[in-house]
């Protein structure tokens, strides 16, 4: 099967559908045994504790918080970080390798589901329990499940650039920079504005945005041209008209990612 990812760095959308595709192809499968192929994408385990770890164990479920999967196992939890380039890809029976394949999981029954990475940025380790992986990664909450007051209250206790905010998986664990570009659009805050300036309210409606390109890229598969009229992402890129019909894209560098916005749309002053 062919990568379920695009060009870009995946985030929150992108990993919910490698997670559901995941767990739709392998749940209920047996683990017979891990066979890892480059040791550069383990973390915090070696080839050996990872197979033992694994070893003729029920694949239950396969979950996701923010950027971050977890492989449900009948004890413990196998962590996937997809990094830029990572994906998982099911084959119905035993193959010979991609180049690019870094972990084989090899079930009963012949089948097999490979961790393929490509650049080798992403990671994947094992843990008795999700709370305590996310409490050493320092990981804020998933940005599809965050509620309205924790959300306000960790945006605005940052003295950042809004943009910067978003980004940091610390803060909200979700969102990159292509999805923070259209939050930031859809809710008219410029990029550059300070997160611990923004207003209750501009905040409030900020988090309603947050889900709505979420659950609206989820619901496409992340396919840009299907999302609703009036989405930036479509046609993200510098000179490209803004859909409000209000002029055209400029960009800019906020901590070294290049970020798209509408000058008219997005004030650098507060829009109440």
């Amino acid at each position: 099967m062919p990568s379920l990812l695009g060009s870009t760095m995946p985030e929150l959308p992108e990993v919910e559908a490698v997670r559901s595709y995941a767990e739709r192809v392998c749940s209920g499968r047996i683990i017979l045994s891990i066979e890892v192929m480059d040791d550069g994408v383990l973390e915090g385990c070696s080839s050996k504790e990872l197979d033992s770890f694994c070893k003729n164990r029920n694949l239950l479920s396969v979950r996701r918080h923010g950027k971050q999967m977890f492989i449900e196992l009948d004890q413990g939890f196998v962590s996937v970080h997809l990094g830029m380039t990572g994906d998982l890809i099911f084959k119905a029976r035993k193959a010979m390798p991609d180049k690019h394949d870094r972990v084989l999981f090899n079930f009963k029954g012949g089948s097999q589901m490979a961790y393929r990475d490509m650049r080798k940025f992403g990671a994947i380790g094992c843990t008795l329990s999700i709370d305590d992986f996310l409490k050493k990664k320092k990981l804020g909450p998933d940005a599809l499940k965050v509620g309205s007051q924790e959300f306000v209250s960790r945006i605005g206790g940052h003295h950042r650039a809004i943009k910067t905010v978003l980004l940091d998986q610390r803060v909200i664990a979700g969102i990159g920079n292509l999805y923070a570009d259209e939050v930031l659009f859809q809710s008219r805050i410029h990029p550059l504005r300070l997160a611990s300036g923004l207003s209750v309210k501009e905040t409030g409606t900020m988090l309603k945005n947050v889900r709505k390109v979420l659950r609206a890229s989820v619901q496409v598969a992340s396919d840009f041209d299907r999302l609703p009229k009036g989405f930036m992402l479509p046609v993200r890129g510098l000179g490209n008209a803004c859909p409000r019909g209000n002029g055209e894209f400029k960009s800019l560098k906020v901590n070294g990612r290049t970020t798209y916005y509408c000058p008219a749309c997005q004030s650098v002053q507060s829009s109440e």
